[in-house]
């Protein structure tokens, strides 16, 4: 069996079982806490992370897990490492917005191996293992080829509250929003990445994330063609302050033009 290929596919039906567990919850009642910093958490958030932790230590015993909501091994880390994250989009889930999906990466010596994002409101799963392409509902997909930064279509995000070591990514939404096509905001940034892995959107940028956030798409961008880095275009492996994702083609263009 191919390297990581076992990993890939646990992780994807996790990510399957989990997101009949968001679909079941949004259509009752569920108990919603504030986090810190103006932003939420459900009770379903932290019973579908207690299900794929559960899951995985039984797979693979001898692995770290850092959770969102739980926590675990936390900075850089030289073992292999399931990052989770349960409800990427949980403000959405909250309203009734259908832009939420399950996030699962395994990460060995700092770098995702694997990388699982499923969006159960349309049925897509997007996968991708380093070296092997990145696959949507199990058909390869490729960046956009667009390379005029004019006529791209982006997506960012915004912290709830700005940390005093992050710049204020409004000024650079605002900026950008000129001299390009659209600057789009969907409040999931492991979708985020994932659309721009399929092509559906062109680059995506965004400050201050956390590795589960990103330690799965940030992959199936690169395995799609694409280019990934922090926005000073130094590495990027999910624990950077930054993150700019694109089809490779604007990526020098659109880092030029972010304010740091």
């Amino acid at each position: 069996m191919s390297k990581y290929l076992l990993e890939q596919r646990c992780a994807e039906a996790l990510a399957r079982q989990a997101g009949k567990m968001i679909l079941r919850a949004s259509r009752g009642e569920f108990e919603v806490f504030a986090k810190d910093g103006n932003d939420v958490v459900t009770e379903v958030d932290r019973a579908i992370e207690v299900f794929i932790a559960g899951e995985l230590n039984a797979l693979f015993p001898d692995d770290e897990i850092l959770g969102e909501e739980y926590g675990g091994v936390e900075g850089h880390s030289t073992q292999r490492r399931w990052l989770i994250d349960p409800i990427d989009g949980t403000l959405n889930f909250t309203c009734g917005v259908p832009m939420s999906c399950v996030s699962i990466a395994l990460q060995e010596n700092g770098v995702s191996q694997v990388g699982v994002v499923y969006e159960p409101y349309r049925n897509e799963l997007f996968s991708a293992r380093r070296g092997a392409g990145a696959l949507l509902d199990g058909q390869p997909m490729r960046v956009s080829p667009r390379t005029r930064i004019d006529e791209s279509v982006l997506v960012t995000g915004f912290r709830p509250i700005t940390r005093d070591d992050l710049p204020d990514n409004l000024e650079n939404f605002v900026a950008i929003s000129k001299e390009v096509r659209a600057v789009r905001r969907f409040g999931s940034a492991a979708l985020d990445l994932a659309y721009v892995a399929a092509g559906r959107l062109d680059g995506f940028w965004e400050f201050g994330l956390s590795p589960w956030d990103t330690g799965a798409g940030y992959l199936l961008v690169e395995e799609a063609g694409g280019r990934v880095s922090d926005v000073k275009n130094g590495p990027y492996t999910g624990f950077e302050l930054s993150i700019l994702a694109t089809n490779a083609h604007i990526h020098d263009s659109l880092s030029k033009r972010l304010n740091l």
